[in-house]
């Protein structure tokens, strides 16, 4: 049996409240998201939280992050799983594309609250873009090890083409829950962007 450490007790309190966190936000907005229900939804009291966040920006800041990281896992999980050739596929990526991110309505609803949160609030809006930032640098270092791996070349500097994917990405996130029968947007949109990152004469 794992021996509970300290250290591993408040790590899985600190997961807990976070995915508690994740749902109530998405479900309830940021302001509508009281501490005790969160507390309550992770099983523990208001002063876990307390413990282990500095305030419920805090939280909900980690909630998104936490999100963006799985979401980040799970591509990188597919193309491992996959063929080689799936990099070079646009039908193959799109359908990924609505299975690991289209799928999830709370993830898109918890992500326009923050979004909508930091235009109303300076400094969160810096702890939001900073966090943002982050993501960004992460999926470029995965960008350039999948075309490296795949022994291409990206015609656009790695983190610029990542912020162009994930800044292009909401428009489609949110059409995709609008209309979930217009799919054809993802291929679409994946055929453009391979133009950016296949090597001449490929």
């Amino acid at each position: 049996m794992e021996r509970w450490t300290p250290e591993r007790r408040r790590e899985l309190t600190r997961t807990a409240l976070i995915e508690a966190a994740t749902q109530v936000f998405a479900r309830r907005g940021f302001y509508g998201a009281s501490l005790d229900e969160i507390a309550e939804t992770a099983g523990f009291t208001r002063g876990a939280i307390y413990k282990n966040f500095d305030d419920k920006e805090g939280l909900f800041l980690a909630a998104v992050d936490n999100h963006s990281q799985r979401n980040l896992a799970a591509f990188s999980e597919w193309f491992e799983q996959g063929p080689a050739t799936a990099v070079l596929d646009a039908e193959a990526l799109s359908a990924a594309f609505r299975q690991i991110i289209a799928r999830d309505p709370d993830w898109f609803a918890l992500d326009l609250e923050a979004r909508l949160y930091a235009l109303r609030h300076p400094g969160f809006r810096e702890r939001y873009a900073a966090n943002a930032r982050q993501m960004t640098d992460a999926v470029a270092r995965f960008m350039e090890e999948l075309a490296s791996s795949a022994g291409l070349t990206m015609r656009l500097p790695p983190a610029r083409l990542a912020h162009i994917v994930e800044v292009a990405s909401e428009g489609f996130l949110a059409w995709a829950f609008l209309d979930p029968d217009d799919g054809e947007l993802f291929k679409s949109f994946f055929e453009l962007l391979l133009g950016a990152i296949v090597a001449d004469g490929l």
